[in-house]
């Protein structure tokens, strides 16, 4: 989706696009000079409406949120990740890793 797609869609003006991504809230891809924007991108700006139009997040907020939001989609990648290697093992490690995952859990329960 192009700029001027993107912006018809979320009806935002094209300086409002501009904020977002010099803010570095939106990262579109670039192809032959000309933004891409993604499905992830039109999620992330629709959030950014919600913050800022019907929540009145300002500025700073939506920076502290956004960061937030790609840090838990981070260490759910990674989490993905270590449950794949996990489940490559032999039954023996996978056992002895659930055992100690239930101990630890176990604790924080009491």
């Amino acid at each position: 989706m192009d700029d001027l797609e993107f912006r018809r869609f979320l009806k935002i003006d094209v300086r409002v696009l501009e904020v977002w991504v010099e803010q570095g809230w939106l990262l579109p891809q670039t192809r032959d000079g000309t933004r891409d924007f993604r499905d992830t991108d039109v999620a992330r700006a629709q959030l950014i409406l919600d913050l800022t139009r019907d929540m009145g997040v300002n500025d700073a907020g939506v920076d502290l949120i956004m960061d937030l939001v790609d840090q838990i989609h981070g260490l759910r990648a990674t989490l993905r990740e270590l449950l794949a290697a996990i489940e490559e093992q032999d039954e023996e490690v996978k056992r002895r890793l659930r055992g100690k995952l239930d101990d630890r859990v176990g604790v924080r329960a009491l």
